[in-house]
């Protein structure tokens, strides 16, 4: 009974330990790419680049973003705005080859304007810290799995800059590089998305607004 009591208490210090590595990752993170202050205060965001989806398939991109969950993301074909995705507050739109205008996206779930590491206490989220791991040959990260619900993901934050190289969902892997600050705050330009089903497709961004004046109208679909 003695050495059974030990182990619990050995496995709840284990699990505290490894809450509390994981949210001085976390933090070290977030002081590091701009600080709390700074991301609290990106309220709007507009990121322009090139969408690659297949190869040899390249489209110029542009992405807006205002809090707390409009969405608009569009490429540019022939000089005109076409809809990949949208979200006006109620419905997510895309649109259609078929009807040749937008359309509503049933069930459509809108991303956060704020990634989840950011208060994910207040989120409801827990942490956990994984352990050392490689992403690729010459580099080390922390790999951090935050859960909430039935829902979790995995970040790996890179050993020395603590920029998030990798991050791993349900739906998709995510790796980020070549990150360039704006305004204080660190943004990767180039992400390679592998989602589950197969394929893979790269966005890179050449320009990043921050704070911007976006007009109401763009997120009318």
């Amino acid at each position: 009974m003695f050495n059974f009591k030990l182990s619990m208490l050995f496995g709840l210090f284990s699990l505290m330990s490894f809450a509390q590595d994981a949210e001085k990752i976390i933090e070290s993170h977030i002081n590091k790419t701009g600080g709390e202050a700074n991301w609290n205060s990106l309220n709007s965001i507009i990121l322009k680049g090139e969408a690659i989806i297949n190869v040899g398939d390249s489209y110029p991109m542009i992405v807006y973003h205002q809090r707390p969950y409009n969405k608009r993301v569009v490429f540019v074909m022939n000089g005109k705005e076409i809809l990949n995705e949208g979200y006006d507050g109620k419905m997510g739109w895309t649109y259609s080859e078929v009807t040749k205008k937008n359309v509503v996206i049933p069930n459509y779930k809108p991303d956060a304007f704020d990634a989840d590491v950011l208060k994910y206490k207040q989120k409801g989220f827990k942490v956990k810290y994984l352990g050392l791991d490689k992403y690729d040959q010459n580099n080390s990260c922390y790999k951090v799995e935050l859960t909430k619900n039935t829902n979790s993901t995995v970040y790996c934050f890179d050993k020395n800059t603590y920029e998030i190289v990798m991050e791993k969902n349900n739906e998709e892997t995510l790796y980020y590089s070549n990150f360039k600050n704006y305004n204080g705050l660190s943004f990767a330009t180039k992400i390679v998305g592998k989602p589950k089903e197969g394929g893979e497709y790269i966005i890179q961004f050449n320009d990043i607004k921050i704070n911007p004046a976006i007009d109401k109208k763009k997120f009318k679909f």
